[in-house]
């Protein structure tokens, strides 16, 4: 899992292991457990993580927002540790927790500023969602009224969905013209 995102461009951190796990139990301590295998990304990546390639996944439930092939964008994930203009994972929880009730923590973010977050409690603990922030987020601890979009039944699952887009423009077929004017 880890590798698939260092093909995307993400570097392991270089930060002291004692320092991040610090960090880790502040989260932790303020929302309770995170899943492993998200805990093992935040501690290997340590700050927010920004991709070389546009990467994109394709949900379980396609957003409001998701192209004519049903594809969503990554644009970042949030690390544990200052890394310049990207936001913690830390401030993210605190500035939607109102919005979110500590039953979600927002762990990445999509084209416009949209929420990837991960669900931390109840019927849907583990499972990973898409916040439409156009729209206030309407939940209780198993169901999803709205705002939310489903993504995955667990991070692993998340990161299996995760693929390089292809930017190059298919010329084949086009015919040259030279307009004189």
């Amino acid at each position: 899992m880890l590798k698939k995102f260092e093909r995307f461009g993400a570097k392991p951190t270089s930060l002291p292991l004692d320092e991040l796990k610090k960090s880790l139990n502040t989260l932790e301590t303020s929302i309770g457990p995170i899943p492993e295998s998200y805990r093992a990304y935040l501690l290997h990546f340590g700050v927010s993580v920004l991709f070389e390639v546009n990467v994109v996944f394709k949900a379980l439930q396609p957003s409001p927002w998701s192209d004519e092939q049903g594809n969503d964008t990554l644009e970042s994930l949030y690390g544990l540790a200052e890394s310049g203009k990207e936001y913690t994972v830390l401030e993210m929880a605190d500035t939607y927790r109102t919005d979110f009730h500590d039953q979600w923590l927002p762990i990445g973010a999509s084209s416009a500023d949209h929420q990837i977050c991960l669900c931390l409690k109840g019927g849907m603990s583990g499972e990973i969602w898409f916040w439409d922030h156009e729209f206030d987020p309407i939940f209780n601890d198993s169901v999803v009224t709205s705002g939310l979009t489903k993504i995955a039944n667990s991070f692993d699952e998340f990161v299996d969905m995760l693929t390089a887009q292809d930017d190059k423009i298919d010329a084949s077929g086009v015919v040259k013209v030279d307009l004189d004017f």
